[in-house]
């Protein structure tokens, strides 16, 4: 394969990662806007939150369908549907009367959200030389972590100076780029149009992730030791047993299991999970100390988020170059430490925070994100066969996205039971993101661990 990618497959890249840079900015953009739409739609903010997590749920399942997807139909068909929802459900939460207009709104864009990004990471994965992988899925991270990252400031912006309807209306003119991008240059074929969906596996996993999700929001109504959220967790762990029977008997499966044979994919996997559970997780919380703690509104709390996001930017690219060069694994590594560095730093002056430090700190936190994320599914795609990019293409993809769902449920699950207990909110809220801190912590020790394991194991292998 030459070093040289054509025009076209270069810009088919820019036209999915832009379809799915829109679908992560608006992930999170109404995170700050709940305050104001729990009054306009006359419900609670029990209610309202899942205009996130339903968000992040759909996107999930279909994350997981996509490797069945990408096998049997052409890109540019997948394209065209995912444009077309994603135009219809901005359409239909901009104009949205209701609660149930927007939420449908929403969901349907979190379809076109779930097929958007494994299509991006399916043309860099088939049509990348090896030596230029990790740029490439560098920046592709790159927007993806960039999008929710950014959408709190994006959506406390044009909150705070028009409407958070404007959040749907800007998008228009960059969808009309982002079709006429893809439709002129998209030609990926379907490599394997006899393979057949696991309906009955897709119901179960899609049953088990909700009911996982909806265990640890019950916790912030109930408290984690009410018999209501141990029996839920119970029930979810069960049924986890039996997804996992079902899938050693079953002669259809939604995605190739035999990828996680080779423990450096398993080990990549973990990590993968933890860095966007606690980063989609922590730009949940930083803006609730901002402005329970801190006393900020809710702009400048989004605001506090964006150095770090600008930062993905820069680094994310630079990041895969990097390991292209070294071609080991070792900047994930590295990554991983500056990640469990700023982690620590919100346990040692939890005391003593202020904006300029949750903006230092959050900074720094992110730089070893973006050291380690892109560069993580680009190691683990090269562990694999041709015919299995599809599988840890939609596997890692659906892995990151319901890792933001869960830990954005229970950093906010563990802050909520917090304030169950008291009743002034700055304090039960300290005592909560503190909680919340050293769970990050001990996540980003894990994560450091199976970095490394990974990276000795890929030495050894040499």
């Amino acid at each position: 394969m030459q070093q040289r990618l054509s025009r076209a497959t270069v810009l088919s890249i820019i036209a999915t990662g832009l379809l799915s840079f829109m679908g992560t900015l608006v992930e999170t953009s109404l995170n700050v806007t709940f305050a104001t739409l729990t009054k306009q739609m006359q419900v609670n903010l029990a209610t309202i939150q899942w205009l996130t997590t339903g968000y992040l749920l759909l996107t999930t399942l279909t994350m997981i369908a996509s490797a069945h997807l990408i096998k049997r139909y052409p890109v540019k068909m997948l394209f065209l549907i995912a444009i077309t929802c994603f135009t219809l459900g901005d359409l239909l939460s901009a104009v949205a009367p209701s609660f149930p207009i927007i939420l449908l709104g929403r969901l349907i864009q979190a379809f076109s959200t779930g097929l958007s990004i494994p299509l991006m990471f399916h043309i860099i994965l088939t049509s990348v030389p090896p030596r230029r992988l990790a740029t490439y899925n560098g920046m592709a991270a790159m927007l993806i972590a960039l999008g929710p990252a950014l959408g709190p400031t994006y959506g406390g912006l044009l909150t705070a100076t028009w409407s958070w309807r404007i959040i749907f209306w800007l998008l228009l003119p960059l969808i009309v780029i982002v079709f006429f991008l893809g439709i002129f240059n998209l030609k990926l074929q379907p490599f394997a149009k006899e393979d057949r969906f696991d309906f009955w596996g897709f119901g179960l996993l899609a049953l088990i992730l909700f009911l996982v999700d909806y265990t640890f929001n019950r916790a912030a109504k109930v408290g984690f030791l009410s018999w209501n959220f141990w029996g839920l967790l119970l029930i979810s762990v069960l049924l986890m047993v039996g997804f996992y029977v079902y899938n050693r008997h079953s002669s259809r499966h939604l995605v190739d299991f035999s990828i996680f044979k080779n423990t450096i994919v398993s080990w990549h996997l973990l990590g993968y999970f933890l860095l966007q559970f606690i980063n989609i997780g922590l730009s949940f919380v930083i803006p609730q100390v901002a402005q329970y703690i801190l006393g900020q509104n809710a702009f400048v709390a989004g605001m506090i988020l964006l150095p770090g996001a600008l930062l993905g930017v820069v680094v994310a690219p630079l990041a895969g170059r990097w390991m292209d060069r070294l071609q080991t694994p070792l900047p994930i590594v590295v990554g991983h430490v500056i990640f469990l560095i700023g982690a620590a730093l919100f346990i040692i002056y939890d005391q003593q925070l202020t904006v300029a430090l949750l903006i230092g700190f959050y900074f720094l936190l992110r730089l070893g994100f973006n050291l380690a994320f892109g560069n993580t599914i680009s190691h683990a795609s090269v562990q694999v066969q041709p015919k299995q990019k599809a599988d840890i293409n939609a596997t890692f993809n659906m892995t990151q996205q319901y890792a933001g769902s869960l830990g954005t449920n229970i950093f906010a699950a563990i802050i909520g039971v917090y304030q169950l207990q008291h009743i002034n909110l700055r304090i039960s809220t300290a005592q909560g993101a503190l909680t919340d801190y050293w769970l990050i912590a001990v996540l980003a020790i894990i994560g450091l661990f199976a970095a490394w394991i990974s990276y000795r194991q890929t030495i050894q292998k040499k």
